[in-house]
């Protein structure tokens, strides 16, 4: 063997060695940088995951990671049973850590929400299924807001054949906002039937979000303080205009 040779095989186990101590350095630099760092042991999105995807299906998108415990949401996953049954919310980007929040019953993940109309803005209302048609509605729907407020002041109400009877401390009811655009619904029934041929109750709540001018987000927000609210489901030719002030007097005469 020639010096040519032994020069290149020399070279070539240098490189060799250097190669692999940078190799080594690069994959070790996570570790020397949390040297002395408490961490948490959380699951992190390597891969895209789309809305709607089961937590049963997340597979290999997402791994356990060591995050420096200051960087941990309060809502992190730590193991995938916390979100058992549930599916995405929301589109997940990889590198972010999972989180509780972003993961909701099925039925819910699955309804679509519709674009905001220009110029306005979107609130939400938490409501009982009763107060809107049985907890059914859809995104793209629109609402009209049924106010029914305590009055304090006694008022007079004429009875059949004669006379008046007084309430002490009447109800108000008005609607006051018609033909709302609703952009996202969560919670309450999505189907009319389940598998057994029978209707499901609905959820024990829902929220429901709109979109109004902000003279109108003013007048809803007083609206939950001042009272209780009953919202209808308006179809394309609903007609408001019958709409009143009523109190007692005005069921009763």
């Amino acid at each position: 063997m020639n010096r040519r040779m032994v020069a290149a095989f020399i070279a070539a186990a240098l490189a060799l060695g250097a190669f692999v101590s940078i190799f080594l350095y690069v994959r070790n630099a996570d570790v020397r940088a949390l040297n002395g760092v408490a961490v948490k042991d959380v699951y992190i999105v390597v891969n895209p995951i789309a809305k709607g995807t089961l937590a049963a299906d997340l597979g290999n998108n997402v791994e356990i990671s060591k995050v420096p415990a200051k960087a941990v949401p309060a809502e992190a996953v730590y193991t995938l049973t916390e979100i058992q049954n549930k599916a995405a919310s929301v589109d997940l980007v990889a590198g972010e850590v999972l989180l509780t929040s972003r993961f909701v019953d099925p039925t819910a993940a699955a309804q679509d929400a519709v674009a905001v109309p220009k110029g306005m803005q979107e609130t939400s209302l938490l409501l009982k299924p009763e107060q809107i048609r049985g907890g059914i509605l859809k995104a793209g729907e629109t609402i009209g807001v049924i106010l029914t407020v305590k009055v304090t002041a006694t008022t007079p109400i004429s009875v059949a054949g004669g006379g008046t009877v007084t309430m002490d401390g009447d109800f108000l009811t008005k609607q006051i906002l018609a033909k709302v655009l609703v952009t996202r619904v969560q919670g309450g029934t999505a189907p009319s039937t389940d598998s057994a041929g029978t209707s499901p109750l609905p959820a024990s709540s829902l929220i429901v979000t709109v979109a109004l001018s902000t003279a109108d987000v003013e007048r809803l927000t007083w609206a939950q303080s001042a009272g209780t609210m009953v919202l209808t489901v308006e179809n394309k030719d609903a007609d408001d205009s019958s709409s009143q002030y009523t109190d007692g007097k005005v069921v009763l005469r």
